[in-house]
Order: structure tokens, then sequence, then C-alpha cells
């Protein structure tokens, strides 16, 4: 009697002719990356109507929704998100604090990058394809490859994130910052609130019941006329009274304008009135503490504004050898 085959005359791929492990993860990485970008659209289609979402849910599975390798929101803030490039299991490098808009462009990045590497001869002079090359040899314990590159020989490498940066969130949300995005919305309050000032309070939303920061009525007994307010940081920067109704908006959506253009990194200094608005975060933002070593140097202790981040440098406690750690100078 001939015996029977188990495995039903299925013959496995000979080692001359299967795919190298290299390639294999190649295309685990475009799969992965595939699911990613899914994960992210997904995301992204949140704001749109109910059967929007629903039709392009049914169109993921749950892998794809829930098994996004390639990013994750930033620790510091869910306006911003580190970005991953992942072989073999493994993450090779990150870019941190992407912002939101730019996300979906690195992830693209990440899939043109895995798509253009050659599992038969890569080039191993581009640093993450070689960190990705070794990595593989790693997992399947293969002998590595150490190649360097010479200063001076010039050559275009591809970037996996296609350009894309990630950003400074510790400069980003410097104290001026803080009290720009303070500003900001107290002045979209202002002007809703403006745009709904002859209701009758029974008609009015709850939240609108409470006080604007930046206009008030010039006379009590009438809205034809308002007093419009610059505040900063908690401060009366600049006011302008008596503007009648038709101008008070204008006045009122150029003055959120003005706030917008503030740049936090370089605020320009030679603008008297953004000097004042500076001066305020300054003293708005000084450190309180009950320790005198995390008070302002004036104060008699170590922290100091720095003109170069535009925020208050503190030192720490260290608890765990109960000493103070003053701050670094010159940041």
């Amino acid at each position: 009697m001939n015996n029977k085959d188990p495995f039903g005359g299925v013959q496995g791929e000979s080692e001359s002719n299967s795919p190298s492990p290299f390639k294999i993860d190649k295309e685990e990485a475009l799969k992965e990356i595939k699911k990613s970008l899914n994960a992210w659209d997904h995301k992204i289609i949140k704001k749109k109507s109910f059967l929007q979402r629903l039709r392009e849910k049914n169109k993921l599975n749950n892998d794809e929704i829930l098994k996004a390798v390639h990013w994750e929101y930033s620790k510091k803030s869910k306006n911003y998100v580190n970005v991953h490039l992942f072989w073999s299991k493994k993450i090779i490098r990150s870019l941190a604090n992407v912002p939101l808009k730019q996300v979906r462009v690195a992830l693209n990045g990440l899939k043109a990058f895995y798509s253009q590497i050659s599992s038969i001869k890569p080039d191993l002079s581009n640093p993450d394809i070689l960190a990705c090359y070794n990595l593989t040899a790693q997992n399947y314990n293969l002998p590595t490859k150490n190649i360097t590159l010479k200063n001076d020989i010039e050559v275009d490498i591809l970037d996996p994130f296609a350009g894309v940066q990630g950003e400074n969130l510790d400069i980003i949300f410097n104290d001026l910052s803080k009290d720009k995005l303070k500003a900001l919305d107290e002045l979209n309050f202002s002007i809703e609130h403006f745009d709904q000032i002859d209701k009758i309070k029974a008609k009015k939303e709850k939240k609108f019941l409470k006080k604007p920061k930046n206009y008030s009525l010039s006379y009590k007994t009438s809205t034809n006329y308002f007093n419009i307010y610059l505040f900063w940081a908690g401060t009366l920067i600049k006011s302008v009274e008596r503007v009648s109704k038709q101008r008070a908006r204008v006045a009122l959506v150029s003055l959120r304008g003005f706030i917008n253009s503030i740049s936090t990194q370089k605020p320009d200094l030679k603008d008297p009135t953004i000097k004042l608005m500076y001066e305020a975060s300054i003293i708005k933002n000084k450190p309180k503490s009950k320790y005198v070593e995390l008070l302002a140097s004036d104060q008699g202790g170590y922290s100091y504004w720095s003109y170069k981040t535009h925020r208050w440098i503190s030192g720490r406690f260290d608890k765990k050898n109960k000493k103070f750690v003053p701050p670094k100078k010159d940041l």
C-alpha cells in the first residue's frame, strides 16, 4: 500500500526559489503602512456626517482601525503626532511632534520609501535603508553590514518622511504662545457674543450670559456704541471707545487678525503694542512658589526669563537626592 501524504501533496518552496527575509520584511512594511494610512483616514472622517462615517467605516476592518504602528499622538499635545519608520516589527527611528496637517504627507512618504527599496540590491548607502537591512539580518541571524559614507561625497538621500519636520514643543508651547491661545479664545467668544447682542435674554444661549472680555457698551441704555479692548495675559493693553455698531465688529475681527499674526517664536518687539503685550506675559507667567529657589532671580530665586524661547526657565527639586537642581543657563 502506498503511504498517503499527510500534507495532501502540498510542497514548500525550495530555498533557492523562496523570497529573502529582506523581501518579506519589505512586503510586511507595505502592508502595515497601508493599515496606518487607513487608520489615520478613519480618524479624519469623524468630522463627516454620520452616514459618511458609516460608509467609510464599513470599508475598514478592525485591524486597519486599531493597529497603526506608524503613528501615535504626541504625549504633549493631541495637535501633534509622532510618526515612525517601522521595519521588521520594530521602530527604526521616529519623527516627533508632526502637525496634524502634515501627518498624511509623512505617512505617504513612508509608503514611497518602502516601495522604492530594492529587495534584491538595496541602496545601503542610505542610512535608513541600512538600518532596515541590518534589523532584518539580526532577526534572521544573518551577517550585518557596516557602511560609512565619506563626508565629502554629496549624495541625494531618500527621506522616509518626505521632507516633513517635527517641531520642538518646548518652544512652541512657550509662555507667549499660551497667552496668545487664551487671547484668541476670549476674542472668538467676544465676536460670537457680539453677533447675538440684540437677542433678548430669554432667547440667548446659556454661555452668552457670561460677559465678553473684549467689548462693552459705551452707554448702558444703548447698543449702538461700544468700547473695544485689547486684553493680553490678563492685562488691558489698549482700548478704543464709542465705536459705532457697524464698525465695532470690524474692530473685533481686526483685533483677532492682529493677535493671530503675532509670532510666538520671533515676536516683533520693535512694535510698541507687541512689546507691551510681551512685558505683560513676562509679569503674568512669573513663577510663584513657596520655595524660594523656584522664584525669579529678582526675588532671590534661580528662575529667569528666556528671550530666546520666550518663557520662564526654572530649576527643579531632585526628590531622590533631596536637593535643588538649578536651571541650565542661556536656554
